[in-house]
């Protein structure tokens, strides 16, 4: 690895010092472990990040020897809009999936792709539709009267079978992307078999939502599967990052907060850290966007997640984006997101994809840069910005991290265990 002081000089301190509880998956299927006989804690920890005793003599690291595949470069004919990466490693296979839209986020049509690997991200099959769209594929400013789109929420395993879920939500008036009000639909779900093909799609609903007109009626699946299935979402470590409707508590600074990942610590407490969306009650964009905070916040629950602590503000940089996490074969944890480490810096983008890594748990005391900066941007679209973001799997000795490159391109990043800090 190579110092970032090569582009920064002396002034980026980056280490993250987690005092949190535990929780690790960064899919529904993933192992978790549990607690161990400590017993449960007394006290409320602290998630902090931090620098060794002499920040400015703090150097940043690139990653070096790991290899970037390319799954998804966005072009006019196909979408130029491709986000929401989810990653899972299941029976020895490798499901790579991601949201697709022809201009802009959360538009009319949005709708979810898929690939596979049979040999751990090396190779990969051809891209295909993993959910279709729901309503015509149309920019955000078009005035068509149907603004649905879904959002990718990964994988889940019931009985051995595996099962693609997204998110349904739609705005109510046409144009109306990024505006009030946006009403959630519910989810849907889908089989993923291993060698290929896709079962049928269903609502995991008890009651299915009208479709758009012109669009096919897609059935609520059966009841046992359905609550199988949402009872898996409910799980502490498992609760969708992207979804609609299903708010989390405020923060005790009255930030909304969302998109969580947690993890188990060894004692049996739960961890959630949150991306910042601003300070509630502001109705202009800009205003909250200026007011984003541009760290994480974090919540606890010592109960098996019954009950959580109200999220607080951490001092782990983040550029405002969703987070993955998980722990690698030799115990420690990680946690991988656009770790800008200006504070209060508006417009920087998610320009640096970072790793961090704790022995415990609690203290994420090394760090490493994946990529910086990122590619200029191809195409114009809403709430599109330079950077990355990712959701990863680890699979045998390498760390496998999908990414979304500029809301533009899918990548895969196959990162040796061995080459970590």
């Amino acid at each position: 690895m190579r110092s970032l002081k090569r582009r920064f000089g002396r002034c980026l301190p980056f280490v993250v010092i987690l005092c949190l509880p535990l929780a690790c998956q960064t899919a529904p299927f993933d192992a978790l472990q549990g607690p161990s006989a400590a017993g449960p804690r007394t006290e409320t920890p602290v998630l902090s990040w931090t620098v060794a005793d002499d920040p400015m003599a703090f150097r940043y690291e690139f990653l070096e020897r790991f290899r970037t595949i390319e799954l998804y470069r966005g072009n006019p004919a196909t979408g130029t809009w491709n986000h929401h990466t989810m990653i899972a490693y299941i029976d020895g296979v490798v499901y790579a999936s991601w949201d697709q839209h022809v201009r802009d986020e959360n538009a009319a049509g949005q709708h979810g792709l898929l690939r596979r690997s049979h040999d751990k991200g090396r190779t990969w099959t051809a891209v295909e539709e993993l959910f279709p769209p729901l309503a015509d594929k149309v920019p955000a400013d078009d005035p068509y009267p149907h603004v649905r789109f879904q959002s990718n929420n990964g994988f889940v395993v019931v009985d051995g079978i595996i099962y693609a879920v997204t998110d349904v939500a739609e705005w109510q008036r046409p144009g109306a992307q990024k505006a009030r009000p946006r009403t959630n639909l519910g989810r849907m779900a889908r089989a993923v078999h291993p060698e290929g093909g896709l079962g049928d799609i269903f609502w995991l609903l008890e009651e299915a939502p009208r479709p758009v007109p012109g669009y096919p009626k897609i059935p609520v699946g059966d009841p046992r599967l359905v609550k199988q299935i949402n009872d898996i979402f409910a799980d502490p470590g498992n609760a969708p990052q992207l979804q609609f409707g299903r708010g989390f508590p405020p923060a005790d600074d009255n930030h909304a907060v969302g998109e969580p990942v947690a993890w188990q610590l060894d004692d049996g407490t739960w961890v959630r850290i949150f991306r910042d969306n601003g300070l509630r009650g502001l109705s202009r964009l800009r205003d909250r966007e200026a007011s984003k905070s541009r760290r994480n916040y974090v919540s606890f629950s010592f109960d098996d997640g019954k009950t959580w602590t109200a999220p607080t503000r951490t001092s782990f940089p983040d550029a405002c984006g969703r987070s993955s996490a998980g722990r690698l074969p030799d115990g420690q944890y990680y946690v991988i997101n656009a770790a800008w480490p200006m504070p209060n810096k508006a417009g920087q983008g998610r320009s640096l994809q970072a790793i961090s890594l704790s022995r415990d748990g609690l203290i994420f005391d090394r760090m490493a840069v994946i990529q910086f900066p990122p590619p200029a941007r191809r195409y114009e679209g809403r709430s599109k910005a330079p950077g990355f973001q990712a959701h990863s799997v680890v699979v045998g000795d390498h760390l496998l991290v999908l990414t979304s490159v500029n809301k533009e391109d899918i990548q895969l990043k196959r990162i040796p265990l061995s080459v970590l800090p």
